[in-house]
């Protein structure tokens, strides 16, 4: 097992039967393709001979030459544009650089609750004039990308999934027989557990988790979790607005944005999504499903075969959640489990 800190979180490889593989040696190519790809799709920092989303957010003009990987993560995020109706958006960057920067400066300041700010409207309504999508000028097959003037992409919805699957590959392709990916939160079995079942993913509760587990009913093993789910070569991921965020006034603001509105969206707590295929997307169904309203998210969710999931709608634990779901839950009587 190997864990280290890169797309902004752990991110842990845990090999459990290493099939006809070196164990170590394929370790060490998951953490060089982890790394590699963190800077790739980096929108903090450039690095010395790599065009990455930093160089292209800091010339958008120009015509940049860029690896075929970033060129298939930019054409699926495009494209994810059209099939979410908008609700996932690659070009939110400027607007989410608002955002970040009023975080940043509560966070790093400490101030109290009253004295942090959010952006103002004339700010917001400012930088979405540039997250136009349609600016963005993709050519896959010489592998290319420029923008329009004052643009800048955000991979942050769809980049570690993409790492996931991604590593995933790497691993099946080196022969490895059973593992786990945890990205953050963001699970990837494959195989069996070597106790010969299936690999269980315990989903935190996020009131507990906000509240770091010290309300008293957190206290609780059962109370901890909000559902266990178990199967064979899937992906589990959750977006909420329970762990980055600020608080003005008494209020909560959470880092995913809304391209409708452009503020953090103000109700459901969290959604879960597990998918037992096109598991690359993820990290884009969790937020564009948390991202709209709940009957369309539920529409969206249950026309795609290949995703169930679930929202935790409330501070009262309401819950809703696809037709088929059920399939996924595990009516558990054991403490081994990943935890979300």
């Amino acid at each position: 097992m190997t864990t280290l800190k890169y797309f902004g979180t752990s991110i842990t490889v845990a090999i459990y039967d290493a099939g006809s593989a070196q164990a170590e040696s394929v370790l060490c190519d998951s953490v060089n393709t982890i790394e590699r790809l963190h800077k790739l799709g980096s929108d903090y920092d450039t690095y010395d001979n790599i065009v990455n989303i930093k160089a292209i957010n800091n010339a958008p003009t120009e015509v940049h030459k860029i690896e075929p990987e970033l060129a298939e993560i930019i054409a699926a995020g495009i494209e994810w544009h059209q099939l979410s109706d908008g609700y996932f958006n690659i070009a939110i960057g400027p607007v989410v650089q608002v955002w970040r920067r009023y975080r940043n400066q509560c966070t790093a300041l400490k101030m109290a609750n009253d004295d942090c700010l959010i952006p103002t409207d004339k700010e917001l309504i400012d930088a979405i004039k540039y997250s136009d999508i349609s600016n963005i000028k993709l050519n896959k097959t010489v592998g290319t990308v420029s923008m329009a003037e004052g643009m800048s992409l955000d991979l942050g919805g769809i980049a570690k999934g993409w790492m996931a699957e991604q590593v995933y590959q790497q691993l099946v392709d080196a022969g490895v027989a059973s593992f786990v990916i945890n990205a953050g939160g963001n699970i990837r079995h494959f195989g069996q557990h070597p106790e010969k079942r299936l690999f269980t993913t315990a989903i935190e509760d996020p009131i507990c988790k906000k509240a770091n587990f010290e309300p008293a009913k957190c206290n609780q093993f059962d109370n901890q979790f909000h559902e266990i789910v178990a199967a064979e070569d899937i992906a589990v991921v959750s977006s909420g607005n329970y762990l980055k965020y600020f608080t003005v006034d008494n209020v909560d603001y959470h880092h995913i944005i809304n391209p409708k509105t452009l503020f953090p969206k103000t109700t459901g707590i969290s959604t879960t999504v597990v998918l037992n295929d096109n598991h690359i997307y993820a990290d884009v169904l969790s937020t564009t499903l948390f991202l709209m309203p709940l009957d369309k998210a539920i529409k969206m969710a249950e026309d795609l075969q290949y995703v169930e999931a679930v929202w935790y709608l409330d501070k009262h634990g309401n819950k809703k959640t696809t037709a088929k779901f059920d399939k996924y839950r595990l009516n558990y009587n054991s403490t081994d489990f990943v935890s979300k």
